[in-house]
């Protein structure tokens, strides 16, 4: 965006000015709720845990990446679209919630999700077809492409504008534009409860997406507080963070880069892989529920809080400390998972 490069650190002004530069509509319900979690603090012998309620972001069960569609809708809509054609898991939380988005603006909405169809339609994809999306499957990522290919071919060729949403190069950038943010929004509430950010600790889960916009803010601002990531599946997560702060930070033209050695991105509670939950994630979703009623997921919120937990039993978050989860969402998960959450709790 810029010729010049802004050296950082730079003011939290200037990054939220910076921002707003960039085109957006309106969808998320916004501040979301910075929530105390007095008995699961106590319960751990401290730090002082709170949770930033992403999941309450509005829009079909809410969710993070209701702000993330912020930028990308905006982009499909000046690129005069009439339909999002957008591919995921079939596990997906952003599926639905760009379905719920698009139609928001009167956009159709065609799901490519990799993934064989289930006998039984819950969870986040019965919430998609209640949504009106049009749903394809595919195998694998080849298949996944070659549907999405074809998708665009027919939509054309039938008069329709479509857009896809992942083939933007915005579509990552988008996402860590978002939760910088999220993280100014998040910071400012903290500054009215007298938090500084000198033993601020940030947890999110993530694979590469999400982390990206708490890094860019942290990093971009100069402040010491530490970011954890906790990915859900094995991949080169923080790799894939520091992709997304440096291509985010160029857009925003601030001369900001990081390595993947910097990055803090956890694989220890990936458990059994993705969509199966561990002990951990089991255990943290009882824990938080009953401690302070604050319902996890057991695909993603619930392996990252898992991570929180983790540390403040270790002693890697001491009662000086302040740990803010930042909880992006996912709960209708737990119906796809209904057995073995259920397990869990007899």
């Amino acid at each position: 965006m810029a010729a010049t490069l802004a050296q950082v650190p730079i003011a939290a002004s200037e990054l939220r000015a910076l921002i707003a530069r960039v085109p957006r509509v309106e969808l998320a319900h916004k501040p979301t709720p910075l929530e105390e979690l007095p008995r699961l603090s106590k319960l751990l012998g401290g730090p002082r845990i709170l949770a930033k309620r992403d999941d309450l972001t509005g829009l079909a069960f809410g969710g993070n990446k209701v702000r993330n569609l912020e930028f990308r809708l905006a982009e499909a809509l000046d690129a005069g679209a009439d339909t999002v054609v957008f591919y995921v898991d079939i596990l997906s939380n952003s599926a639905r919630q760009t379905a719920a988005a698009a139609n928001r603006f009167g956009l159709d909405t065609v799901l490519v999700l990799k993934g064989r169809p289930p006998e039984h339609e819950t969870g986040n994809l019965l919430v998609d077809r209640l949504l009106g999306a049009e749903v394809l499957f595919a195998d694998d990522a080849a298949g996944q492409r070659r549907a999405v290919d074809q998708a665009v071919e027919r939509l054309r060729a039938a008069g329709r504008r479509p857009f896809v949403l992942n083939d933007s190069p915005l579509f990552g950038v988008g996402a860590a534009l978002a939760y910088a943010d999220a993280t100014l929004e998040l910071l400012d509430q903290l500054a009215a409860r007298g938090i500084g950010s000198e033993r601020l600790h940030l947890y999110i889960s993530s694979s590469g997406k999400g982390q990206p916009g708490l890094e860019l803010a942290v990093l971009g601002l100069g402040l010491p507080a530490q970011v954890t990531g906790v990915r859900v599946m094995d991949t080169d997560a923080c790799a894939n963070v520091a992709r997304g702060v440096n291509e985010a930070a160029a857009y925003l033209g601030l001369d900001l880069r990081v390595t993947p050695d910097q990055i803090d991105n956890r694989a220890d509670q990936v458990g059994p892989g993705y969509g199966r939950p561990s002990e951990a994630c089991l255990e943290a979703m009882r824990l938080a529920a009953r401690a302070d009623g604050l319902l996890l997921d057991p695909v993603y919120t619930g392996k990252a809080f898992a991570a929180l937990i983790d540390d403040a039993r270790r002693g890697r978050l001491t009662p000086d400390d302040v740990a803010v989860f930042v909880h992006t969402g996912g709960l209708p998960l737990m119906f796809n998972l209904a057995e073995q959450v259920g397990a869990a709790l007899r």
